[in-house]
């Protein structure tokens, strides 16, 4: 079989990353989502947060735990 061309290597290589981007932005979802219903269940919607305070409260959380570990 001949070896395939340039163009076709990078056609290939091309399309791979594009199915790599889609399973990171999947992943990212399916995070999002458990995230969500966590957020959900322990009634952080009905604090009436901005964004930027749940943003903010989510930075010390991890900070938190990472200064644990």
């Amino acid at each position: 079989m001949a070896r395939k061309t340039l163009s076709e290597r990078r056609a290939d290589a091309l399309s791979e990353l594009e199915m790599a981007k889609a399973r990171l932005a999947k992943l990212d979802n399916e995070a999002a989502e458990r995230i969500g219903r966590i957020a959900i269940k322990s009634g952080l919607v009905n604090l009436e947060l901005t964004d930027d305070q749940i943003r903010e409260e989510f930075d010390r959380i991890v900070e938190g735990i990472s200064k644990r570990n």
